[in-house]
C-alpha cells in the first residue's frame, strides 16, 4: 500500500513540473520582444535597464568582443615574435663571413718625418755666483754697483762693487782663486790672457801660461777703461820701487867715478891702474844689482788681478736671475745668480734620433695662445759616461728609440727660439713645450699608402698589391705590381709607380 501510494505522488509531482515547464516556455517566446529579435538576428532598440537589474555580454556584443581579443592576441604574438630568434637564424647571424683581402686607398699625402720631443723653457746654465770676498784688503761691503734682476752681463762689466773695489765679469770656466801678477804660470793666466785678447787687449801670447809684462800693461787698460785704478802691490812695492831707483842712481854715480879715477891714472901715466880698475868693477857690479832691484820693483807695482775683484762666468752673455744683497751690506756666501742671457728650450732625444739632427735644424713649438713658434737646433750633447737610460716621449715617426732603451742613454738637445716679444718670453719662462724638428719631408703632395700594403719580391724589389675587382671578396682579383718606395713616416710611405692603375683612390691590400 505504501509503494502504491507513493508512486502515486511522484506521478502527480512529474506532471506538476511539465505543466510549468510548458507556461514558461510560452512566456518566454511571445512576452520578451528583445530576445526575440535577437534570436531571429534583428536589430532592436534596447529598452532601458530597471533599477538594480543588469545586462550579460550577448549577441552581437559578445561577437565583437572575442574578435577584439583574438586581434590583440594576434598583435601580441606577431610582436613577439620578433623577439625570438631560432637557433639556426642565430648560428647564420653570427657565422663569420668568408675570407677576403684587406684593403687601403692609394692616398695623395705629405709625408714628413719629424723628431717630436719635450723641452723646459728656461733661461740655461743658471749658476750661484761665487766671489772670493776673503782675499780683498778690506772688510767686504756691498759698495755699489748691485745689479737687478734682469741685468745682463757682457766681458768687461762690473758684476758688484765690494769695499770700494770692482768685480770685473770676464769669460771664462775656471774660476778665480789666486790674485794674478808678473811671472806667475798657470791655466788661470791661460785663461785670463785668452779673455783679455778676445776683448782687444794685446795680453801676449793666449798659448803661454805666463803672466808677462803684455799681460800686465792689458789688466792695466782694463782697469782704466772702467774707470778704476789696477791693484799694483800697494805702498810698499811703491816705496821698494823708489828705493831701487835711488839704488840705480846711486850705483851709476859709483860706476862714473870709478871711471873717472881710472881715466885720470891712466892719463897720468902711471904704470899699476889695477886698484882703479877693481873700484870700477866693483861700481859696475853694484850698477847691475841695483838695476835688477829696479826690475823687480818696477814688476811689484805693475797691475795685478786679485781674486776678490774678478768673476769668471761661460757663456757670455749672462743674466741676472735673483740678487740676495743690497748696498751695506757685509758679502758673505753667493750674492747673486745668473743664467743664460738668452731664453733656451732643453729636451732629450734618444740616439737614433739624435743623429738625425744638426745644429741650426729649424723646428717649432706651440705658443701659450696656440700660434707656431720658431727655434733653431743650438747644440746636440752626448749624456756623460756612466748616465743611465731615461725615459721621454716616443715620437713616433722616425722610428727611434726615443724612450733610450737598450744601454743608449738620453742625448741633451738644446734648442734657441726666434724673436720674442717680452710678453710671450714671460708666458713661457717656466713652461714644458713640445717641439717638432722634420728632418725630412716630400716635396708637396705624393701618392702614398700604408706601411703596411709594401712588400718585397724575390729579387729584393718593392711592390704592392692592385686590388683589380673585388667579386665577392674570397674570388676578388688582385695583381703585384712592381713599385719604387720613397720617404716613410707617420705609417705611410711614397710609392712611384708606372703603372696606370695605380692612382689615387685605387686599392691595394693590407692583409688578408
Amino acid at each position: 500500500m505504501r509503494d502504491r501510494k507513493r508512486r502515486h505522488e511522484q506521478a502527480a509531482l512529474n506532471e506538476e513540473v511539465l505543466t510549468e515547464e510548458s507556461s514558461s516556455t510560452e512566456e518566454f517566446s511571445t512576452d520578451d520582444p528583445t530576445i526575440s529579435a535577437e534570436l531571429t538576428g534583428e536589430a532592436s532598440i534596447e529598452k532601458p535597464e530597471k533599477s538594480g537589474e543588469r545586462t550579460g555580454w550577448t549577441g552581437r556584443r559578445l561577437v565583437a568582443l572575442i574578435a577584439g581579443v583574438a586581434v590583440a592576441s594576434l598583435l601580441v604574438g606577431i610582436g613577439v615574435m620578433q623577439f625570438i630568434v631560432s637557433p639556426a637564424e642565430l648560428a647564420a647571424r653570427t657565422e663569420a663571413p668568408e675570407p677576403g683581402p684587406i684593403t687601403a686607398p692609394v692616398e695623395e699625402r705629405r709625408i714628413e718625418n719629424t723628431i717630436i720631443t719635450r723641452g723646459e723653457v728656461t733661461y740655461a746654465d743658471a749658476v750661484e755666483v761665487s766671489i772670493d770676498a776673503g782675499a780683498a784688503a778690506e772688510r767686504p761691503v756691498v759698495t755699489g754697483h748691485v745689479p737687478e734682476a734682469g741685468t745682463i752681463f757682457n766681458a768687461g762689466n762690473i758684476a758688484l762693487e765690494v769695499a770700494g773695489r770692482p768685480v770685473i765679469v770676464l769669460p771664462g770656466d775656471l774660476p778665480a782663486y789666486r790674485t794674478l801678477s808678473i811671472g806667475m804660470r798657470g791655466p788661470d793666466v791661460v785663461q785670463l790672457k785668452a779673455a783679455l785678447n778676445a776683448m782687444g787687449y794685446a795680453a801676449g801670447d793666449s798659448g803661454d801660461d805666463t803672466f808677462t809684462w803684455d799681460t800686465a800693461t792689458a789688466v792695466g787698460a782694463l782697469y782704466e777703461q772702467i774707470g778704476y785704478s789696477a791693484a799694483n802691490g800697494g805702498d810698499e812695492a811703491q816705496e821698494a820701487l823708489q828705493n831701487a831707483e835711488r839704488g840705480v842712481r846711486d850705483a851709476n854715480i859709483a860706476v862714473s867715478q870709478a871711471q873717472a879715477a881710472l881715466n885720470q891714472a891712466r892719463a897720468a901715466g902711471s904704470k899699476n891702474t889695477a886698484g882703479e880698475e877693481a873700484t870700477l868693477t866693483a861700481a859696475n857690479d853694484q850698477l847691475s844689482d841695483a838695476q835688477d832691484a829696479l826690475g823687480l820693483a818696477q814688476e811689484r807695482v805693475l797691475p795685478t788681478l786679485p781674486s776678490s775683484e774678478v768673476l769668471f762666468l761661460n757663456n757670455l752673455p749672462r743674466r741676472v736671475d735673483d740678487v740676495s744683497v743690497k748696498r751695506g751690506d757685509v758679502l758673505q756666501g753667493s750674492p747673486m745668480y745668473v743664467s743664460g742671457a738668452e731664453l733656451t728650450i732643453v729636451g732629450t732625444v734618444s740616439k737614433q734620433d739624435a743623429e738625425l739632427l744638426v745644429a741650426g735644424a729649424e723646428a717649432t713649438f706651440p705658443a701659450p695662445d696656440g700660434t707656431e713658434l720658431k727655434a733653431k737646433v743650438a747644440k746636440v750633447e752626448a749624456p756623460k759616461a756612466g748616465a743611465k737610460p731615461e725615459g721621454g716621449e716616443n715620437n713616433g715617426n722616425t722610428g727611434g728609440d726615443s724612450a733610450g732603451t737598450g744601454s743608449s742613454s738620453r742625448y741633451t738637445v738644446s734648442f734657441t727660439p726666434g724673436d720674442l716679444t717680452k710678453d710671450q718670453i714671460e708666458a713661457l719662462r717656466g713652461t714644458n713645450v713640445r717641439v717638432r724638428v722634420p728632418v725630412a719631408s716630400t716635396d708637396g703632395d705624393v701618392l702614398a699608402v700604408p706601411i703596411a700594403a709594401l712588400s718585397a719580391g724575390s729579387g729584393g724589389q718593392d711592390r704592392v698589391e692592385l686590388l683589380i675587382d673585388l667579386k665577392s671578396g674570397p674570388d676578388a682579383v688582385t695583381e703585384l705590381i712592381d713599385v719604387t718606395a720613397g720617404l716613410a713616416a707617420d705609417g705611410y710611405v711614397e710609392i712611384e709607380s708606372d703603372d696606370p692603375r695605380f692612382t689615387a683612390g685605387a686599392k691595394v691590400v693590407v692583409g688578408r
